[in-house]
């Protein structure tokens, strides 16, 4: 693969979504991953519609062209083959609750003192410390004691994205990327603590700084990037598709106002319905518009496909990891597809890998 990262192997024991979007990130540098997944079943979000030939879509975009080992890692020799495949890494990432890693026998401190510049990031809900790093959690729960959902919605209802989950995986990968530098220059690997919930906190920064400063709470959808202003928000159009409208600074409303008359919110919702959305994009394209796309229209936008953000294969849309140039990945692996080549890269013989076979450490 081409990329900074082109070097870099990353072995992931993660499941669900945060571990596997960092990866995926990390391979958009040019990375290349194994993952481990559940013998039989595999992960989770295989199962997860919509799907894509038979496998869920949050599973296949995210894993293409990452080879998959199927291994029980309940098993006692479980622990033993992980030891075995690390020192063909430079990076291991788990997604497990806290103290599950030290209780199977992969202590990710040892781990670092064992293999000279290993990088382990572990990837979880609050966090290896603090009173609630026990607490189960999904991406709701994450970002609700972040006091974002305070901005939103006046009925407080969750934001359409897993914001917590791709917090955590862009924070993981940019810790990932500094701690290889840092291994580089010094030989000294280390362990990374990702809070999915601190992740989410870090994209409201500035909001708590402002609120907590004025003493007071946020009105929701009231304030000026939530609703709280005509200038800065949604609007429908004639052929009932949505116009985004960002018209923060002066030269932005002046644009706005001479295409659409008066800058007042009842005023801009009429005269929005007039005409329709492509229609505003192109008279207001100096106003700061755009569009709001439908799932489908995506892959046929002229700046994302100019891009190569988006490519279409088999009838799909897939969206590429946000890095200009990142590496077309391949296809959807099959669970444990490549358990047998993995290991045998790292110089298990045919014995040994049927005596793992015959502990069920395959399934």
């Amino acid at each position: 693969m081409n990329g900074p990262l082109a070097s870099v192997r990353v072995l992931d024991l993660s499941r669900l979504l945060p571990g596997p979007a960092c990866t995926w990130y990390l391979q958009g540098l040019g990375a290349a991953v194994d993952r481990v997944e559940v013998p039989g079943a595999g992960d989770f979000t295989r199962h997860v519609p919509p799907y894509v030939d038979g496998v869920g879509s949050y599973f296949a975009a995210l894993s293409r062209g990452k080879r998959s080992l199927a291994l029980d890692l309940r098993k006692p020799a479980a622990a033993g083959v992980i030891r075995r495949l690390l020192p063909h890494y430079d990076v291991l990432v788990e997604g497990f609750k806290p103290g599950v890693m030290e209780q199977m026998g992969l202590d990710p401190n040892a781990l670092v003192a064992d293999f000279k510049g290993l990088v382990v990031a572990r990837i979880s809900g609050y966090g290896q410390t603090g009173p609630w790093r026990d607490r189960p959690g999904h991406d709701v729960n994450y970002v609700g004691i972040t006091g974002a959902l305070s901005l939103g919605h006046a009925d407080g209802s969750p934001l359409p994205v897993q914001v917590a989950d791709l917090a955590g995986a862009m924070a993981a990968a940019m810790g990932i990327a500094a701690a290889l530098f840092d291994a580089q220059r010094t030989g000294n690997g280390r362990v990374l603590d990702v809070s999915l919930a601190e992740a989410a906190l870090s994209f409201v920064a500035s909001q708590v700084t402002g609120f907590s400063t004025e003493g007071r709470e946020p009105a929701p959808a009231g304030e000026v990037l939530t609703g709280g202003i005509p200038l800065y928000g949604t609007y429908r159009c004639a052929d009932g598709k949505w116009l985004t409208v960002g018209a923060l600074e002066p030269k932005f409303q002046a644009a706005l106002a001479s295409a659409a008359g008066s800058l007042g919110r009842p005023e801009l919702e009429a005269v929005f319905l007039t005409r329709t959305r492509d229609t505003w994009v192109d008279l207001l394209a100096d106003a700061c518009t755009g569009e709001v796309l439908g799932m489908g229209e995506i892959a046929a936008h002229p700046h994302l496909a100019a891009r190569g953000a988006v490519e279409r294969l088999g009838g799909t849309t897939w969206v590429r990891p946000p890095f200009a140039d990142a590496p077309v990945p391949g296809a959807i692996p099959g669970v444990g597809e490549h358990t047998e080549q993995v290991l045998t890269e790292a110089g298990f013989d045919p014995a040994e890998r049927a005596a793992l076979r015959a502990a069920g450490v395959f399934g």
